[in-house]
C-alpha cells in the first residue's frame, strides 16, 4: 500500500528539515576553520556551506523517498496449509 501524498510530502519535509540541521552542524566547524585561517572571506564560506548543505540535504532526502519500497518475497510454500 503507498501512502498519500499529503504523507508523503510531510515525510519529505521532515526529512529535509532533519538532513539540513544535521548538515549544517557538520558544516559550521570547518566554515569556522576555513574563515578563521584566512582561507575564505566569510561571505565565501557562507556561499559554499549553502551549496553543500543544500546538495547534502536534497540527494539524502529524494533517495530515501524516491526508491521503491522493497517488499519480502516469501519462499515457495511457505505459508501454505
Amino acid at each position: 500500500m503507498s501512502w498519500p501524498i499529503k504523507l508523503r510530502a510531510i515525510s519529505f519535509a521532515v526529512t529535509m528539515g532533519v538532513t539540513i540541521t544535521e548538515s549544517v552542524m557538520g558544516s559550521i566547524p570547518v566554515a569556522f576553520a576555513l574563515w578563521y585561517f584566512d582561507i575564505a572571506s566569510g561571505r565565501t564560506v557562507l556561499e559554499g556551506a549553502i551549496v553543500v548543505v543544500a546538495v547534502i540535504s536534497l540527494s539524502i532526502s529524494i533517495y530515501s523517498h524516491a526508491r521503491p519500497a522493497q517488499f519480502p518475497q516469501r519462499a515457495r510454500g511457505e505459508g501454505v496449509l
